[in-house]
């Protein structure tokens, strides 16, 4: 069994910061391949500036409108890297009264490694 914390590998010798919220994970229930997924997909400075963004807007969920006016990208571009990560299942998408929303997925631990990394 392997003991994770948020963004801690305490089998790699990083020491456990106190107040970090613990999740046990064992090699029968996680797939690292996921986690080496979504970290990929999160490896472009485009897709780093959304989620930064992201993090840092004060909402929960964000329009893809208001993603790509805040970063000055075009609607296409943006779509495109929204899409990405919603594929590899860093970020999900909600379509809500016709408008296309995003968020961080919950479930997903890279998702939240990365959303507390990029939080000011």
């Amino acid at each position: 069994m392997i003991i994770m914390h948020d963004c801690n590998y305490t089998q790699f010798g990083i020491p456990n910061n106190k107040g970090m919220k613990q999740s046990m994970i064992t090699k029968s229930n996680f797939d690292w391949n996921d986690l080496a997924e979504a970290m990929k997909s999160a490896a472009h400075p485009e897709r780093l500036a959304i989620l930064h963004l992201m993090c840092n807007c004060g909402y929960d969920q964000m329009m893809v409108k208001a993603i790509y006016g805040a970063l000055h990208l075009e609607q296409s571009i943006t779509s495109r890297h929204l899409g990405i990560m919603r594929k590899s299942k860093l970020l999900q998408r909600e379509v809500k009264k016709g408008k296309t929303l995003y968020h961080f997925n919950k479930e997903n631990l890279a998702a939240q490694c990365i959303k507390t990394l990029l939080k000011d």
